[in-house]
């Protein structure tokens, strides 16, 4: 038996509807400008998307988005002045057939966009071919929009809308989307100053922290400087004791050393004689410390004063694999100090770069001018010194050495005659790298001429 076929009024019907094709734009571009009600809408919808948008490049990207899509522009594009406001240049545009870096920028009373920034008026050219003022670009255009940006009552740019088709835009959009436009520049404005006030308030951070961090220096250093004088008059009247305790000592194992004695009774006399002088000499390192003499003024160049003190080095016999360079600027300004008490600083800085070397390494001293000052570092390669250590390296009585290998009293003594100079000594420290930086300021130039310089008595005036 056949199957009988459906009646024609039940048979299926072939769909003549086309399928879409992908990646078709999902709003076909307009050939007439939506009414005033639905322009008021979209002038509404995109205020309220630049709502809380504080950022210049994002409100022209989403006023150019929204304004393509919406409207089915051709192209649309925000410019603005630049900073000597003699321009307007592309911030945002859209174009399908253009990209954004070849769209123009022109000179205020040039082209449409220029004759709106300067006459600060909007401006609709319904037929750009009968449109003396317009110039012809990259992107075919017959109907033109264009807004001013306000600040106030300062044109800082324009809103620039565009299609191919004559007439594309009435009189009744026109007054619809300069609401658009003014809120644009309200928002564009306030956006540049938030950017302004945030480049300020980084800018007062960065001052702030630059004055908290200079503060604290200067606290650190005039701390230091109570506890040097300080701590100098309570070490004055310690030494004084001590040296008087010590004279009659010195003075009793010399006699009995001299008079007959056994071999055990003459080592013992000269085991006491021998503590006895070495506690002298840390006093006199303590008196030394106590009473630093004030400095006797000249005009001095550190090349000579490094040039006296490396001639001295070849005493360190005991640290032959030491090698020592120098890098001395020969244009090195002079400055004002005490030769023999700068000798006595280097002299302290370099023994103690010897010490630190143990296996050998290098010793490097440089000179250098820079700005009103006089640099000399001093650096080694040894291990260094370690973090938590460097705030205590200028306390006296502080030393990383072994006990009986120093008092500590060696970079007080430095930190004090070169904070008495009007100088600067600071220290930089890694493992293998270790720089001592003096600075002193330079010597004035009425000063400098024809200044003799300090007679130099050795190394240090040792």
């Amino acid at each position: 038996m056949r199957p009988v076929a459906p009646p024609p009024s039940s048979r299926p019907r072939r769909s003549s509807a086309k399928p879409s094709r992908p990646g078709a734009p999902k709003r076909p571009r307009r050939t007439i400008l939506p009414g005033l009600p639905e322009s008021l809408a979209i002038v509404q919808r995109l205020a309220r998307g630049l709502s809380g948008c504080f950022d210049v490049a994002s409100i022209g990207d989403q006023v150019v988005r929204a304004l393509t899509d919406e409207l089915g522009l051709h192209s649309c594009s925000i410019m603005l002045l630049d900073a000597g406001g003699e321009r307007v240049v592309n911030l945002s545009g859209a174009s399908p057939t253009v990209p954004k870096t070849t769209q123009r920028s022109f000179r205020l009373g040039e082209g449409v966009a220029g004759i709106v920034a300067r006459e600060g008026r909007a401006v609709r050219v319904d037929d750009t071919r009968l449109d003396p003022g317009f110039l012809k670009g990259p992107i075919p255009i017959r109907s033109l929009l264009c807004f001013p940006l306000f600040s106030g009552d300062r044109v800082i740019g324009v809103l620039n809308l565009s299609h191919p088709v004559q007439g594309f835009f009435t009189a009744e959009h026109e007054a619809a989307f300069s609401i658009l436009s003014t809120t644009i520049g309200h928002l564009l404005a306030f956006a540049r100053l938030q950017g302004e006030l945030a480049d300020l308030n980084r800018s007062l951070e960065a001052k702030v922290e630059a004055k908290t961090k200079e503060s604290e220096a200067s606290q650190q250093k005039l701390f230091q400087q109570e506890k040097l004088v300080s701590l100098g008059t309570l070490v004055a009247g310690v030494a004084h004791e001590l040296n008087n305790k010590l004279v009659p000592l010195l003075a009793y194992s010399h006699v009995l050393a001299e008079s007959p004695r056994s071999d055990e009774e003459r080592r013992l006399v000269t085991a006491m004689a021998s503590a006895a002088t070495g506690a002298k000499q840390i006093v006199e390192g303590l008196l030394r410390f106590a009473r630093q003499e004030p400095p006797r003024m000249s005009v001095m160049n550190w090349n000579d004063v490094i040039g006296d003190v490396v001639e001295w080095l070849p005493y360190r016999k005991d640290k032959p694999s030491i090698t020592v360079r120098t890098v001395l600027d020969p244009d090195l300004p002079p400055v004002l100090g005490d030769a023999q008490q700068m000798g006595q600083v280097l002299i302290n800085l370099i023994n103690n770069a010897y010490d630190v070397m143990s296996d050998g390494g290098t010793l490097e001293i440089t000179s250098r001018s820079r700005g009103a000052r006089v640099e000399v570092d001093v650096s080694d390669t040894g291990p260094g010194i370690p973090p938590e250590l460097l705030s205590k390296i200028f306390d006296p009585f502080f030393t990383t050495k072994e006990v009986g290998q120093g008092t500590g009293l060696g970079l007080s003594l430095c930190y004090g005659m070169v904070r008495t100079h009007r100088g600067e000594i600071e220290v930089q420290s890694r493992p293998g790298c270790t720089v001592f930086t003096v600075q002193l300021p330079r010597a004035p130039e009425t000063s400098s001429r024809g200044a003799d310089t300090h007679p130099r008595e050795g190394p240090g005036g040792r």
